[in-house]
């Protein structure tokens, strides 16, 4: 078991670049199987997850290889149908191989699936809206089977699920009508899954707004020509807001100020106007960020987490940690998962003062953390105390990060980079 060790108190500052988005990658790559041939995915970010879709499209007949930071996927040669059980359990996103083995092969199988356990998570949006877009699907104790060609017509999401988006955009493009798909995600990785669709030759429009129409063609799955597999890409992925967020918060929490290139701050701009009411002064540029921490960090009042352009909940963990030094009372209400103050235990142990009433989160700030020995239970509340390390007194210790490395290359060596003090050992 790997561990991070953390000397905190040190400012970090200087220049990172942000690399391309997990949640942008994960769902385009799935997206290459609707369409045979060679796509390389530059900027992929080499995260755990990212590596459990290679294993997925290797098993289903796919080729892959990193050259540098561009993943080439061969997808000519898929065959099969069914996800294996033990992959599909280690990634909740590979339920996007669903819509897109619909849209090539007409079936699909996989097994309910794994990821951070933050919460309930159903897929059944994905399920409802397969179903009217004329897929049968059956479901079992562990297994979901459909078939099926999408028929076209108007599919309303109760609620605009950023998945269940992605996986009815993919099964769509082998219909015989158009699919028009209301009350989307308008996520900026919508957007991007939508822009590496057209590069393939899918006909999709309204990706990051609320209103996605896809014109199908029986062919989908077949290649430029029916019949022919020569359809070969290349497309850079979004840069991850996400991550810029993350080290953006360990820069504040520190007191200290960098240059953040590769983002550009419309993708983000709840979580910079946050920052903001913190005291933190923010300059933006066409791709750059910069971020300068206050003398004297202030409570952001009220923040409640919501669907984009809202404040995404991937970064509630960071925030909640970097309110632990903030002056005055903060309430972070959790509206998208109800499990998502994972890491409110371990903060205690390092000196925090939280309360958790219902979906809020009480932070009372000012209280100095200590370091301690500490365990990460899911990718974003294990980053969060990787942040704690370094705001805390002393040494601290985070075990289980295997879970950071889901969504994180190299943190480790991202941190060093800024002046942070941070060790990788394995332990027993």
């Amino acid at each position: 078991m790997d561990c991070y060790h953390i000397q905190g108190g040190v400012p970090l500052g200087g220049e990172y670049r942000i690399k391309g988005a997990k949640n942008s990658a994960l769902p385009v790559l799935a997206a290459a199987v609707a369409r045979p041939g060679i796509h390389e995915i530059h900027d992929c970010p080499r995260i755990d997850d990212v590596f459990v879709m290679e294993e997925i499209l290797q098993s289903l007949g796919a080729s892959t290889r990193f050259e540098g930071n561009c993943l080439v996927a061969d997808t000519r040669n898929i065959d099969k149908t069914q996800v294996p059980r033990e992959v599909m359990s280690r990634m909740r996103s590979s339920v996007f191989l669903m819509g897109s083995l619909l849209a090539r092969c007409g079936e699909a199988t996989i097994t309910r699936p794994g990821g951070c356990r933050i919460g309930k998570r159903p897929i059944d949006i994905h399920i409802e809206g397969l179903k009217q877009m004329g897929f049968e699907v059956e479901i079992s104790d562990e297994e979901i089977k459909a078939r099926g060609r999408c028929r076209g017509g108007r599919v309303q999401l109760p609620y605009p699920s950023v998945g269940a988006t992605e996986n009815l955009m993919m099964a769509a493009v082998s219909g015989e009508e158009e699919t028009v798909i209301e009350n989307c995600a308008c996520e900026p990785e919508i957007a991007d899954l939508q822009g590496f669709m057209r590069t393939c030759g899918f006909d999709v429009s309204g990706g990051g707004t609320g209103r996605i129409v896809v014109r199908g063609n029986p062919d989908a799955g077949k290649g430029s020509e029916a019949g022919k597999m020569n359809v070969d890409t290349m497309y850079f992925i979004v840069e991850d807001r996400i991550e810029a967020a993350t080290y953006m918060a360990a820069v504040i929490g520190t007191g200290g100020r960098a240059v953040f290139r590769n983002i550009r701050a419309g993708l983000m701009q709840e979580v910079l106007a946050v920052f903001e009411r913190m005291g933190v002064k923010v300059r933006s540029f066409d791709d750059a960020v910069e971020i300068t921490s206050g003398a004297r960090l202030k409570s952001p009042g009220i923040v409640i987490t919501s669907p984009f352009p809202g404040f995404p909940t991937d970064c509630q963990p960071q925030l909640l940690t970097l309110c632990t030094g903030a002056e005055g009372l903060t309430t972070i209400r959790e509206e998208i998962f109800e499990s998502r103050f994972t890491h409110k235990r371990e903060l205690i142990k390092m000196g925090a003062n939280i309360e958790i009433c219902g979906k809020n989160a009480i932070i009372k700030g000012e209280c100095p953390l200590r370091g301690n020995r500490v365990c990460a239970a899911d990718l974003r509340g294990g980053a969060a105390l990787v942040l704690a390390g370094l705001f805390a007194a002393g040494e601290t210790v985070v075990e289980n990060v295997h879970h950071i490395d889901r969504g994180y290359e190299n943190f480790e060596k991202g941190l060093r980079q800024l002046g942070g003090v941070i060790e990788r050992r394995t332990s027993d």
